[in-house]
């Protein structure tokens, strides 16, 4: 097996984790509509709506990732992409920045998931307490 075939399944195994990504952002969204006329909620909100939007990126790459088996498949990728994505037209990038583009996916996903958590907790929190 080459070495592009096996990081090419690392790293789908790691953009399929976009469903426990967008499963764990569910429970903030009962905070959400328990608060949903204050100034909380619209932190709450935007958190979650950046998470998700996170997960499809994520999904999104899973899916074209599937479409690229070698380095020659890239010029002809690109120009598919290119049809739907008028502006999408330049120099072709290379596996390693592609891969390297989805690694910074996946952590923005976490990190915005961990943000969600975290406001939520502290809501959570001061709610309790006062």
């Amino acid at each position: 097996m080459s070495n592009i075939t096996m990081t090419n399944k690392i790293i789908h195994i790691h953009l399929s984790s976009w469903r426990y990504f967008a499963a764990l952002a569910l429970p903030p969204l009962v905070l959400i509509f328990n608060l949903l006329f204050s100034a909380g909620c619209v932190l709450l909100m935007g958190l979650f709506f950046l998470t998700h939007y996170y997960c499809w990126r994520l999904w999104l790459d899973e899916r074209l990732f599937k479409l690229i088996e070698s380095e020659h498949d890239l010029i002809e990728f690109d120009n598919g992409m290119a049809h739907f994505w008028v502006n999408r037209k330049r120099n072709t990038r290379s596996l390693v920045e592609r891969w390297s583009g989805a690694k910074a996916i996946f952590f923005k996903a976490i990190f915005s998931l961990l943000a969600l958590w975290f406001v939520s907790s502290c809501m959570v929190i001061y709610q309790t307490m006062g």
